[in-house]
């Protein structure tokens, strides 16, 4: 096994990021492109965890975000699960490759998965709006917690008009968005084989999981950080810059005019495009 985590943090982040870049797979630099981003907004959760801590990733794919958490805190026990439907065969050495570098990863969705012991933190890096019942996942994630665990969560937010795979407007309902788009849909999912990837797409809202949360065993808290930090990464990360296309621009002179800070405000959060949710618990 590579002695990675020997090295220093940006040097870490690097070498294994450039191994990984070594395989040719479908979206390979907006794979990396997402893993490095993530990696630093769930570094520092990962490394407050105490010794012997668990922590699981649900819908780790090939595992490149977990082998980087994993490098990174190897005092920490990491594990990921991915159920790899039909189509993941490209990613087979991708997934190898972190499996040599350590990396723990059952072949397993959420629904079937039967933990050994709970878990003090679980993440999902977009993965939730995939999730053919997100409702469901909310309600049986207290089982993967332990008393104090919790449940970080980073996916887009249909409450704000836009659809960031395709890289489209939201008008009105998914249905109709994708009658109007369809040609871009298409186009999306045969130049980079990614068939099915609308389909997949459920567009849940901030809204609608506040409703669905009450009354139930779980807590919610909004982390607001992760609008800047989205917009921020349009200054250094160009795989990002050119997905997003226009929509770097507006969200620069958004939060050059304060405007990003509007969604911290009351019910103005359900319009953030992008969700950096924790949840956990609720108190006995």
């Amino acid at each position: 096994m590579h002695s990675l985590n020997r090295r220093e943090r940006p040097f870490l982040i690097d070498e294994v990021l450039d191994d990984f870049a070594r395989f040719d797979f479908p979206l390979k630099d907006i794979w990396l492109s997402a893993a490095r981003f993530h990696y630093h907004n769930l570094a520092p959760e990962i490394s407050a965890l105490p010794s012997g801590a668990r922590a699981l990733e649900i819908g780790c794919g090939a595992g490149i975000l977990l082998t980087l958490l994993g490098q990174q805190s190897p005092n920490i026990y990491m594990e990921g699960i991915e159920p790899f439907a039909e189509g993941f065969e490209t990613m087979e050495g991708v997934l190898q490759h972190a499996q040599g570098l350590g990396a723990r990863i059952h072949r397993s969705a959420y629904e079937d998965y039967d933990p050994s012991k709970a878990y003090d933190l679980v993440y999902l890096v977009n993965v939730l709006e995939h999730l053919p019942d997100w409702r469901h996942f909310l309600d049986t994630l207290p089982r993967f917690l332990t008393p104090q665990g919790r449940c970080l969560v980073l996916c887009p937010n249909y409450g704000f008009p836009y659809e960031p795979h395709f890289n489209i407007p939201v008008v009105g309902s998914k249905a109709t968005t994708g009658r109007m788009f369809r040609r871009r849909i298409d186009w999306v999912e045969n130049t980079y084989e990614v068939h099915g990837l609308w389909n997949s797409l459920n567009f849940v809202q901030l809204s609608q999981i506040k409703r669905h949360l009450a009354g139930s065993q779980l807590k919610l808290r909004v982390r607001h950080e992760i609008t800047d930090r989205m917009i921020d990464r349009f200054n250094t990360d160009p795989v990002f810059q050119k997905h997003i296309g226009v929509f770097n621009k507006v969200g620069r002179a958004a939060k050059a005019l304060g405007l990003t800070q509007v969604f911290r405000l009351g019910p103005c959060e359900n319009l953030q495009p992008y969700m950096f949710l924790e949840f956990s618990r609720v108190s006995e």
